[in-house]
């Protein structure tokens, strides 16, 4: 079910689908996207693609109810969108983002609220991609710990490297991903006074109504010269913005991995994150943090990205963050995962 132009959830789903290609016997529920070697059971109509809008949610969910399979078969989802009418599945929650901010996607909210947790009377475990999530689907939805097993993202250190001489131009501040108002580009800027005469800054993917309340923020503070909203961009284009960026702003208000963070860091991209669970959780001391709301804090992160004393350290903890979030670890440990729901799935094994 999904579109062609894949974001984290689409990114995540590729490299699950493509280890479970390589690692064991299995058929697949195929999108608009490319698949990955093996047996096509059905594939999804362009209908009902993600990103398709608010009816292609709508189709969506009709189409997976007609879906049915014969007993004993497991089926793993790396996204939320479960089956209905199969009782024996496994599916990926990757946040709860729309149940703290109800008013930024409706539908999603709904199901979140009311349709998931039905699904999860059908789900034989839950992954997620961090324990921050692992804990809030237990606390939220009293699903069993034990069932939930955490499965995290990672970056693609051959496709995104450090490129030194893309940072000779013009300075600018990135931020990857702003569609909705929980990536907290405001907040970024009501602290221009401390970026805006040094520099620019390039908000990525940002659309919608968020984006025209944003274009109406900047033009109150006179930032019309110094703020620049991009449309989508291709994996080759957002790989040059993170090259050549001075830093990362990612001063989400809650999320459930992040995996801007990573990729910026395998830029050799410094980052500036929000100081939320998850984010201390998956980037350690790789990152400055800043206290959302807190100016002092703020200051201090960009007087620490000027002065760059400690960028030695974050560095060093940056490539223990991207060593230990690697796909092929992620792969690992979707496998080892599997075989504990169901040890069968060891006949399957390649």
């Amino acid at each position: 079910m999904l579109g062609p132009k894949p974001t984290g959830l689409g990114v995540y789903s590729g490299h699950c689908s493509q280890a479970l290609a390589s690692r064991f016997t299995a058929s697949f529920i195929a999108g608009q996207s490319p698949c990955p070697p093996g047996e096509v059971l059905v594939k999804a109509p362009e209908s009902v693609a993600i990103g398709g809008g608010k009816l292609a949610a709508i189709r969506r969910q009709l189409w997976m109810r007609s879906l049915s399979f014969d007993a004993g078969s497991l089926v793993y989802s790396p996204t939320h969108h479960g089956l209905p009418g199969v009782r024996d599945q496994i599916i990926t929650i990757h946040d709860l983002i729309c149940l703290r901010f109800p008013s930024q996607h409706k539908p999603q909210y709904l199901f979140f609220k009311f349709g998931l947790p039905r699904l999860l009377k059908k789900c034989r475990a839950v992954f997620c991609v961090s324990e921050t999530t692992r804990q809030d689907v237990a606390q939220t939805y009293g699903y069993p710990a034990d069932r939930i097993y955490v499965v995290p993202n990672g970056v693609d250190t051959t496709s995104f490297s450090a490129n030194p001489a893309a940072r000779e131009g013009d300075p600018y501040l990135l931020m990857v991903g702003a569609r909705y108002s929980h990536k907290n580009v405001d907040e970024v800027l009501a602290m221009s006074e401390m970026w805006s005469p040094k520099f620019r800054l390039l908000v990525t993917s940002c659309s919608g109504g968020y984006r025209e309340h944003l274009e109406q923020l900047v033009a109150s503070r006179g930032l019309t010269d110094r703020v620049e909203f991009l449309d989508y961009l291709s994996r080759d284009e957002l790989l040059r913005l993170y090259q050549g960026a001075a830093a990362l702003l990612y001063p989400s208000k809650w999320e459930g991995f992040g995996i801007p963070p990573l990729e910026a860091l395998a830029c050799g991209t410094p980052v500036i994150a929000s100081g939320i669970p998850v984010h201390r959780e998956v980037l350690g001391d790789a990152a400055l943090f800043v206290e959302l709301g807190d100016r002092r804090s703020w200051a201090a992160a960009f007087d620490a990205l000027a002065a760059d004393t400690e960028s030695g350290r974050r560095r060093q903890a940056g490539e223990a963050v991207l060593n230990r979030f690697t796909w092929e670890n992620s792969a690992d440990i979707l496998v080892r995962s599997l075989l504990a729901v169901e040890p069968k799935l060891a006949s399957q094994l390649r």
